[in-house]
């Protein structure tokens, strides 16, 4: 999938391929975070738009005795094309308040526009008929996708019909919403800042703060705020997070007032929770991330640190603090055909650890879940190759490769098709993959060059001071 930004923030013009697994990196200040949560907020505003919206304004439907019939060809590509430009463009508009951008110029002139392939909507079409090819006679020939006449009833028994058959445009729209769902997945933004912010959501997260937010947010929108306004919001205190940050905080207040899972969906979620305690194995040490009742009945996170002994949060490393939004994920939320966006994943982490959590959202990836980084990290570079570079073709052969991993298994090789790798360089996004070399991230290894040849430089000069040969 395409996506161009232009004028954002620094950014003239530049176009990311989105994959599988997306990986940027780039000096500070470069502009990588407004990518990502842009990034984030055009997912929403274009899952948001497809749930409001009448199907059979974009995809022609033909009807015929046997039933109904439409062709995922060019045609449809071009009508969903030009539905996804128009919810961008939108989204667009609605920047300044999204970013809540006071002065109402930052985003004045931004631009973005999404593009998906024949390919990329061929593909979600046929697992979209996977999905739901008990509910009813579809098939697939070539182009075209027939779904027979009805009586049939559906699986959850969704019927506008009294006899509780299934209308076929109904079916039809099943298709398309869910064909949709797998090329737009539910995103959620793990922030840079989330080693403050898991210790203060329950502050930030008041009723008094939503109601304050809710207005500040509309007043930037609509640009047209007076500075009364203004002193009054900030007379209460002056809130003003971007949007993925402010559903980061809901996130964690929902961890925090969730049961649990139940039946189906703690089963589905197994291997999720599986990551989580890999997690805590490998990286924290076998401390034990977990919820706590409190006396008055709400929960708490508390550590395990051995038997016996059980910490607070804030008592905690900062490791641990940063890792626990991804176990809360994990446990709690994850599951197929999420979009995962990570601001910088590295932060706090020895650089073994970080080794070890690339491997780990390697594993992710295999799990259905679309992940995007923006790091700093040289790590994550280098062991990215490394995990591009397994034989993904030949199962014994990758078993044998995973002996090199540090957590041994197969799962984390992800082949180098479903990876996007870029340096954010000039104001553009340039992509690091090469042809024979497989991702260069020369710009992090110059550094380290860099570094080692100022102490050269140092040690002549101090030499030659002291008139030593």
């Amino acid at each position: 999938m395409r996506i161009t930004f232009s004028n954002l923030g620094t950014i003239k013009k530049t176009e990311l391929d989105l994959r599988p697994l997306t990986v940027i990196i780039g000096p500070n200040n470069s502009n990588k975070t407004y990518v990502a949560y842009s990034l984030y907020g055009l997912w929403q505003a274009q899952i948001e738009t497809f749930e409001a919206i009448n199907f059979s304004q974009i995809v022609p439907l033909k009807k015929s005795a046997a039933g109904l019939s439409f062709k995922v060809d060019a045609g449809l590509l071009q009508q969903m094309n030009e539905h996804l430009q128009a919810v961008a463009a939108s989204f667009r508009d609605d920047l300044s308040g999204f970013f809540q951008d006071s002065s109402g110029k930052l985003f004045s002139r931004s631009r973005i526009e999404v593009e998906i392939t024949q390919s990329e909507l061929d593909a979600a079409i046929e697992k979209a008929i996977a999905l739901h090819h008990r509910d009813g006679p579809v098939s697939k020939r070539g182009e075209e996708i027939l779904i027979g006449a009805p009586p049939w009833k559906g699986r959850k028994g969704k019927s506008d019909h009294s006899d509780g058959a299934v209308p076929t445009t109904y079916f039809a729209a099943l298709i398309i919403d869910y064909a949709v769902g797998i090329l737009f997945q539910q995103p959620l933004l793990l922030p840079a800042e989330r080693n403050a912010f898991i210790m203060t959501y329950k502050m930030l997260a008041n009723r008094r703060y939503n109601v304050l937010r809710d207005a500040q947010r509309s007043l930037f929108g609509k640009r047209r705020v007076s500075k009364r306004q203004l002193d009054l919001l900030r007379e209460q205190g002056d809130i003003r997070y971007p949007k993925p940050i402010e559903d980061f905080l809901e996130f964690l207040a929902d961890m925090e007032l969730s049961e649990g899972e139940r039946g189906d969906d703690a089963a589905a979620r197994a291997p999720f929770r599986a990551l989580a305690a890999n997690i805590e194995e490998s990286i924290q040490n076998k401390n034990k991330t977990r919820f706590r009742r409190t006396a008055l009945g709400g929960r708490e996170i508390q550590i395990d640190v051995r038997k016996g002994l059980s910490i607070d949060l804030y008592n905690a490393s900062s490791s641990i603090k940063q890792l626990t939004p991804l176990l809360l994920y994990l446990r709690y939320r994850a599951k197929p055909n999420d979009f995962l966006i990570i601001d910088e994943p590295e932060m706090n982490l020895h650089p073994e650890s970080q080794a070890k959590l690339l491997e780990i959202l390697g594993i992710l990836v295999n799990l259905g879940v679309h992940v995007l980084l923006t790091t700093h990290s040289p790590y994550f570079m280098s062991h990215l190759n490394n995990l591009a570079a397994g034989d993904t073709s030949n199962p014994e052969l990758l078993e044998r490769q995973a002996a090199s991993l540090y957590l041994g298994d197969p799962r984390a090789f992800v082949p180098m098709d479903k990876v996007s790798a870029y340096e954010m360089r000039d104001n553009e996004l340039r992509s690091l993959k090469d042809e024979d070399y497989g991702i260069r991230w020369d710009t992090l290894s110059d550094v380290s060059s860099a570094l080692q040849q100022k102490y050269f430089e140092i040690s002549e000069t101090g030499r030659a001071g002291r008139g030593e040969r």
